[in-house]
């Protein structure tokens, strides 16, 4: 088969709950990535960064998925969990019958892989923890404040979210540009699509706020991690600042930091740089065939 059939995507929907559907993506064929996106991520920006790409070109099969409340998936009534999170992955991994799999998690996505390697480590090969390390006061403050809004009106008003986005997401330069702040604005105000059901979102958030309230990473639970792991983080990123993390990051026995330049915590559809790159020579290096 040829590179370019080889990289046609697959659609297919993974039951990982009693009544409780995901939307998977397959491309590309070979030993097995596993993309875990962040709170409210659609698989969309996987694509976006060339970072599906990239690895598809390398010789990989790519997995990615719309986690629950995302659409088309299903938003089961919140309150959702990080270890429920992932038992998700563990069970489209499961579905998929590949046996192991390399796993890139980024923001929410990296306390869902590191999850998944406690639970489940005989799943995952290596792992890459990016953007979403080491958390920060900023994002348990930003999570109650949003968890606080929706007890008092039922909703997040759709100016506090994209405003909050905005300043966390992009980065100094981009800030300070009237025309890239009015570009993203529009785009992120149009992102309601996004939900399957405001289930979603609240289920979602609730999950990372527990990750964060009880305290992780746990230094004792970083140092159970023996897979290789690539840790990477934005310069700008608010929520996950790279000193931070490379600090974490010594607790992880087989691990390496890696930060990225110019760009925030949404430098992954913002400039993701060489991002794609340097997780795919990673993936080539700790590959299991």
């Amino acid at each position: 088969m040829d590179a370019s059939a080889s990289a046609e995507p697959t659609e297919l929907t993974v039951e990982v709950a009693p009544g409780v559907e995901l939307a998977v993506t397959r491309r590309g064929q070979g030993p097995t990535v596993l993309l875990v996106g962040g709170l409210g991520m659609p698989q969309l920006i996987w694509e976006m960064c060339g970072l599906t790409a990239s690895l598809v070109e390398a010789g990989f099969e790519v997995v990615s998925y719309n986690a629950r409340g995302l659409a088309p998936s299903s938003a089961p009534p919140p309150p959702y969990s990080v270890p429920e999170l992932a038992d998700d992955a563990a069970a489209i991994l499961d579905h998929l019958g590949r046996g192991s799999a390399i796993v890139v998690g980024y923001s929410m996505g990296c306390y869902v892989t590191q999850t998944l390697i406690r639970r489940r480590p005989e799943l995952v090969d290596a792992a890459v923890l990016f953007a979403g390390l080491q958390p920060t006061p900023i994002g348990a403050l930003v999570g109650r404040m949003e968890l606080d809004l929706i007890e008092r009106l039922g909703e997040i008003p759709k100016d506090v979210l994209v405003f909050e986005q905005l300043m966390t997401s992009l980065h100094p330069e981009l800030l300070q540009d009237p025309a890239a702040v009015a570009g993203w604005r529009d785009l992120l105000g149009a992102g309601d699509a996004t939900w399957t059901h405001p289930d979603g979102f609240l289920g979602q958030l609730t999950a990372s706020q527990e990750w964060i309230t009880a305290g992780e990473p746990l230094p004792e639970h970083l140092a159970e991690i023996k897979v290789p792991t690539l840790v990477m983080a934005f310069e700008y990123d608010l929520f996950f600042p790279p000193k931070v993390c490379a600090e974490t990051a010594k607790h992880i026995p087989d691990s390496r930091f890696l930060q990225v330049d110019g760009v925030g915590h949404g430098g992954l559809f913002t400039g993701p740089g060489n991002s794609a790159a340097h997780i795919t020579t990673f993936c080539l290096e700790h590959v299991h065939r």
